[in-house]
């Protein structure tokens, strides 16, 4: 029996279809600067530029978002708006979505975008033989057939999706699924140039060879420097965007990055460093601009191996972080506290309190040395083990308090920092002991964090394995009513606290150095996303 199809371009989207909606809308009769040339601090050189390998959280996501667009796109807010798609439908029943691409479309190379190269990208990403580390956003996407190929079972030719023709693409749903089309805004989901890709192999993505479909395209990669993207004249949306050309410096340390700023080499910085933070804030406070992210600053244990396969190990570490101390006096940039992995900003959803959450600090002191000496650990046989975090002074000076605060229980903590690729390289093969991670949600669902800690997940690099926690994350899944659902949530992410697999520390508020002059910069993507597209720069 065919479905009906019930049309989600409403009039408000529809109203978007005007150049000026999508990307920058810049005022009428702004003075715009002359040159529009932005230099952007990266945190770090990025592992590569091939969207369906790039390391999630970093800095090739912010390269690659310039460069590639999928369906969909965000807008400020992190509302989803069209991208390469003109609208789409769902059937009645929710499980079959269709596309329909714009009129037009084409990579940078002048070749057309079509329905097939989505089918191409999505099937290449899927596809356990290349590694991807997000491939498992399929099956977080409920796409038919999307467990069984990432678990070997099925080929990735057997995907829920088709090219019904040149322009539309037909996507099949193993059930209705609410927050789909908030993934489908996310790199895993871009399409990409078969031909190029095949012609080319892993070179592909190299200057002379790349063929783009996002709003700019790949110029310059000088190696342990920059990156340098240049506007994509083939773009569908070529006439709204204003910057044309972006610069994005992979730098480690944020007081390189500040003097580069101040010198006024760099237009935003990736962060702002934590000792600087309040006397910039008293000097320049139009130019911090924060956003509040969707996850939390997190340690990662390796439960795998000792100390940290001892769930008591975990605990006493855990409850003897000073969160408040922490986000006080260290980080000191207005962070919540994080006890749980999911933040407050889940429409509706309230995390569960963790075990030592209500307990005053020498509750947590005397609890956490009864855990460790029932763990065999005392002044005879001290706690010892490597902390890891890549190379930035803010991981060093979080570090250093939390390593301070484990003092009185006797721990011996080794701080150990390496450089972006080979912190990256060290936690996927399970080679450190406690590390310094994150977890950021694609979409606003306490899912989109908890699903990360299910036995055998592509990015459950601790190795954390509880089938009673994987059991209430399926029932949630197939729960429609959401107060049911955010319930069995809650009972899984209690049993995440009672492990302590993960030390949450607090909840992400990315705060920035932006020059007066860039205008458009967004304050409310809960993801922080910001697009180069999006922005422009107006005369002094």
């Amino acid at each position: 029996m065919t479905q009906p199809r019930i049309p989600v371009i409403i009039s408000s989207l529809l109203a978007l279809s005007s150049a000026s909606s999508f990307a920058t809308a810049v005022p009428t009769d702004t003075p715009l600067a002359k040159e529009q040339h932005f230099v952007r601090g990266n945190g770090a050189e990025p592992n590569t530029l091939d969207p369906n390998f790039v390391n999630s959280g970093m800095p090739g996501d912010i390269i690659v978002n310039d460069m590639f667009e999928g369906f969909v796109i965000e807008n400020s807010d992190g509302q989803i708006i069209p991208g390469q798609a003109k609208e789409w439908s769902f059937t009645k029943d929710g499980k079959t979505v269709t596309f329909m691409l714009k009129e037009g479309l084409q990579w940078s190379n002048g070749e057309p975008v079509t329905a097939s190269d989505f089918v191409f990208g999505w099937q290449r990403a899927v596809s356990p033989k290349t590694g991807n580390n997000t491939g498992f956003v399929f099956s977080t996407a409920n796409i038919v057939n999307a467990s069984e190929i990432l678990g070997g079972d099925k080929d990735p030719s057997e995907l829920g999706i088709k090219a019904l023709d040149e322009h539309t693409v037909e996507i099949a749903l193993s059930k209705p699924t609410p927050y789909f089309m908030s993934l489908m805004s996310i790199k895993t989901f871009f399409p990409l140039p078969a031909k190029l890709v095949e012609e080319k192999g892993d070179q592909w993505t190299r200057a002379e060879n790349i063929a783009t479909n996002g709003a700019y395209t790949l110029s310059k990669w000088v190696p342990n420097e920059y990156v340098e993207v240049t506007r994509n004249p083939n773009y569908w949306d070529n006439a709204s965007t204003v910057i044309n050309k972006v610069t994005y410096l992979g730098l480690s340390s944020q007081n390189a990055e500040l003097i580069r700023y101040q010198s006024g080499e760099i237009d935003m910085t990736n962060r702002v460093q934590l000792e600087y933070y309040q006397k910039l804030v008293k000097e320049s406070p139009e130019q911090i601009k924060a956003q509040a992210l969707l996850g939390p600053y997190v340690y990662s244990f390796n439960t795998r191996q000792a100390p940290f396969d001892d769930v008591r190990v975990r605990q006493a570490l855990s409850m003897t972080v000073n969160r408040e101390i922490l986000v006080d006096k260290v980080t000191g940039q207005g962070e919540p506290e994080a006890y749980s992995v999911t933040p407050n900003n889940i429409p509706n959803y309230t995390a569960p309190k963790s075990l030592f959450e209500a307990l005053d600090s020498s509750k947590r002191q005397a609890k956490a040395k009864q855990l460790l000496e029932e763990a065999g650990y005392n002044q005879e046989n001290p706690l010892k083990f490597t902390l890891t975090y890549n190379t930035s002074e803010n991981h060093k000076k979080i570090a250093i308090a939390i390593a301070s605060m484990w003092k009185p229980l006797g721990v011996k903590v080794e701080l150990e920092n390496m450089e972006w690729k080979a912190y990256v390289a060290a936690k996927g093969a399970g080679d450190y002991q406690l590390a310094r991670s994150w977890a950021f949600g694609d979409y606003p669902e306490p899912s989109a964090l908890l699903e990360a800690f299910t036995c055998g997940h592509t990015a459950n690099e601790s190795g954390y394995c509880n089938p009673d926690y994987d059991e209430l994350l399926q029932q949630a899944s197939k729960t429609e009513d959401q107060s049911k659902r955010f319930a069995l949530y809650q009972h899984a992410e209690s049993l995440l606290n009672e492990s302590a697999a993960v030390m949450p520390l607090y909840h992400y508020n990315h705060t920035r150095l932006v020059r007066n002059t860039l205008k458009g910069f967004p304050n409310n993507n809960p993801k922080g996303n910001i697009y180069a597209k999006d922005l422009y720069f107006v005369q002094e």
